[in-house]
């Protein structure tokens, strides 16, 4: 709304001039579009900073200080006006010039004092030299400014004063170019600065306007120019698109190379003016000129030193890791060359680690990492990092590097507060594809050398996930159930579902084939819906049966999916959620984050949550304290130490002690004896599972159980 306001004060202004050329009327109605102009741009700084904080706040209450002192200046200028009698060029006071002046170097001081962002030596001289080469252009122009004005004016003390607010003016308008030009960054919007530009030249304007109106004496120079600084300043406080006030970002090195640029167009265009009309150039012309130029050749040499600085800044970047220091990938795979050894290392657990402990502590091990890697590679290697938490290093062929670097990861690192034991996987090869087959078979923690037999394994892993594929749309998979009974007498207490793939040509492919496949390629997520669905279905048809248990993988979990889905089955097929267990291993939760809230909600629908294989994966105890856990399983490695020395059951022993504890069912896994169930039972176990009571059975074979449970209970 001010805008259009001071849009309107600036278009009356001009209507007033014109017509005033014409025809006479009251010498104060040019001043009404003045002080409305003004007021309005006065009001439109104070709304700025009351939306604005900091730096920037302060800069628009300094602005309006700045800018009621030229309200006052221009009122001052009417009373002159009104007091006095003249003939010739309106008067205007010392007064009225003093306040102009003041108004004027408030607001340059106002524009000094923004901030203008770190910068360094170079960047610093460069502003230095373009502030000079603009003050020279300046000084040349305004030589020629002084030779006219004393022409028109005289030397008379109004003159000078006249003269003093005038150029003050112009530096004003200097002042602000050179800040949007030199500044790195700014709270001020640059859209706002070039707004405030050409006020600069309002002062010169109103001097010259005040000769080409004087045949029209209730016309004025002052008056003509004002409505249109006040239209600029508003403009200038004008909230950007979106009432968001941005930092101005730093402005790249080349936008600087416009000022020596303008201002040598600027001084040759006025130079040849001067000449073509006096024949001649005065002395102080000749020698600005002169160091004008001396000026643009040191500005140019100090951007051309400054470009080759950034070439290299921008070389390194383009090769080294931003975290580390290290050379990035790129770099890396152009420098393998034969005669080399490619290591490459995976850092294990990175993301639970980085999860748990946050991202800087992350950032801090890969830092700490790469300086490790450095130093026992030697001087004659290249290390990089790869991405991510995966690093690289490349030496002579046939030296130990490899041997020294998996030996070295053992010690701990220190970083951000703490120390860390990091394993890691590595893949060895005499260029960079064989290191990473290497890599990716030696994942879990191993060191993998390359050799013809990874390519084959290699073929096969990919056929394998085509056939994947295949068998999810044809159906080939179907579900087996392994009972969980109850002791002592083996009453059917619930199933774990079990996936099983039979190829059309009748051959079984295991699980331990087909599942870590599925796990690479993302297939697991479809795989798993699959099973969740049929698992639900069969047990709509068993509402009799406490548990029925689905395992659910790694990746499932960092699908934020995984709960509506499950929910959705459960819905779909009418089974209650306390009916379905979900199996997740330590390891897929142990970091926390996005899995641990996928558990979290699961769990919030009421669905069981069983820990399975518990006691093999990571900080065991603390889980049960952060997971949401009903059910633990313990690990069949445990149960088959049964009967042996007593700390060989010791672990059995106090897990059955916790969980009753802290409320949780507990299943024994791989009861292969009436021994091993015998002493389960002894020890407190009232769930087990395993080849003694049960193999997987097909669904019928489940359903023939539990009738036969059901007679023996009747």
């Amino acid at each position: 709304m001010k805008g259009a306001w001071a849009i309107a004060a600036a278009a009356t202004e001009i209507v007033l001039i014109v017509l005033g050329t014409r025809a006479g009327f009251p010498w104060p109605l040019v001043w009404v579009p003045v002080v409305v102009a003004l007021a309005l741009a006065i009001a439109g700084y104070r709304d700025a900073a009351a939306v604005s904080t900091g730096p920037l706040r302060t800069f628009w209450r300094r602005l309006v200080v700045a800018l009621s002192f030229v309200l006052a200046a221009a009122l001052s200028q009417v009373a002159d006006l009104a007091t006095a009698t003249w003939s010739g060029l309106p008067p205007i006071g010392a007064r009225t010039l003093s306040l102009y002046v003041v108004g004027t170097l408030l607001a340059i001081a106002a524009l000094l004092r923004l901030p203008g962002g770190g910068r360094s030596w170079r960047r610093l001289t460069t502003a230095v030299l373009d502030v000079a080469v603009v003050a020279v252009t300046t000084g040349i122009a305004g030589s020629e400014y002084m030779g006219w004005f004393i022409d028109k004016f005289g030397v008379s003390v109004s003159a000078w004063w006249l003269n003093t607010a005038m150029m003050a003016i112009a530096v004003a308008g200097v002042v602000v170019v050179v800040k949007i030009m030199s500044a790195q960054q700014s709270p001020v919007p640059r859209a706002a600065l070039w707004w405030l530009a050409p006020i600069g030249l309002a002062g010169p304007l109103s001097t010259v306007l005040m000769t080409v109106l004087q045949p029209w004496p209730h016309l004025n120079g002052s008056a003509a120019v004002l409505p249109f600084v006040g239209l600029c300043c508003v403009m200038a406080s004008r909230r950007p698109a979106g009432g968001v006030t941005r930092v101005i970002p730093s402005a790249p090195p080349q936008r600087g190379t416009a000022i020596p640029l303008v201002a040598t167009v600027l001084s040759s265009v006025l130079l040849a003016t001067v000449y073509l009309r006096e024949g001649h150039l005065s002395t102080a012309q000749v020698g600005g000129t002169t160091l004008l130029l001396l000026l643009v050749v040191a500005r140019q040499a100090l951007a051309l030193s400054e470009n080759a600085t950034l070439l290299d800044a921008v070389e390194h970047r383009a090769t080294h890791d931003e975290l580390t220091g290290l050379y990035n990938r790129r770099h890396f795979t152009e420098a393998v060359t034969p005669g080399h050894t490619v290591v490459l290392l995976d850092l294990r657990e990175f993301r639970a680690i980085n999860d748990g402990l946050g991202t800087d502590a992350g950032d801090a091990l890969l830092v700490a990492f790469a300086g490790r890697l450095t130093t026992l590679a030697g001087p004659g290697a290249v290390v990089a990092r790869l991405g991510g938490d995966e690093f690289g290093v490349l030496g002579p062929r046939g030296s130990d590097i490899a041997d020294r670097l998996v030996h070295a990861t053992a010690e701990p690192l220190r970083a951000a507060g703490h120390d860390m034991i990091v394993e890691v996987s590595v893949g060895i090869g005499d260029d960079y594809r064989e290191a990473e087959v290497a890599l990716r078979e030696a994942a879990g923690g191993r060191v993998v050398r390359y050799d013809a037999s990874l390519d084959r394994e290699l073929r096969q892993r990919a056929t394998l996930a085509a056939d994947l594929r295949r068998a999810l749309h044809d159906g080939e998979f179907h579900l087996l159930y392994q009972p969980i009974v109850t002791l002592p007498h083996g009453e059917v207490y619930g199933v774990e579902s079990l996936v099983r793939w039979t190829l059309p040509s009748g051959e079984i492919v295991s699980p331990a084939d087909f599942i870590p496949v599925a796990e690479d390629t993302g297939l697991i997520v479809e795989l798993g819906a699959w099973i969740l669905d049929t698992a639900c279905a069969q047990a709509a048809a068993w509402p009799r049966l406490h548990s029925v248990a689905v395992n659910v993988s790694a990746r499932q979990l960092l699908d934020p999916a995984l709960p509506d889905l499950v929910a959705s089955a459960l819905a779909r097929h009418g089974v209650p959620p306390s009916q379905l267990t979900v199996e997740i291993t330590e390891t897929a939760v142990f970091g926390g984050g996005r899995a641990l809230a996928t558990v979290k909600a699961l769990s919030a629908l009421g669905v069981s949550i069983a820990l399975d294989d518990f006691g093999t994966g990571h900080s065991s105890l603390g889980l049960l304290r952060t997971c949401p856990v009903d059910v633990i399983k313990v690990d069949k490695s445990f149960v088959d130490g049964l009967g042996g020395a007593p700390e060989q059951e010791a672990v059995v022993t106090a897990l059955t002690g916790i969980a009753e504890t802290m409320g949780l069912r507990t299943v024994a896994e791989g009861v292969e004896t009436a021994a091993q169930a015998e002493r389960l039972h002894q020890l407190g176990y009232r769930h087990v599972q395993g080849f003694h009571f049960a193999r997987p059975l097909p669904a019928a074979a489940v359903s023939d159980l539990l009738a036969q449970d059901q007679r023996a209970a009747a």
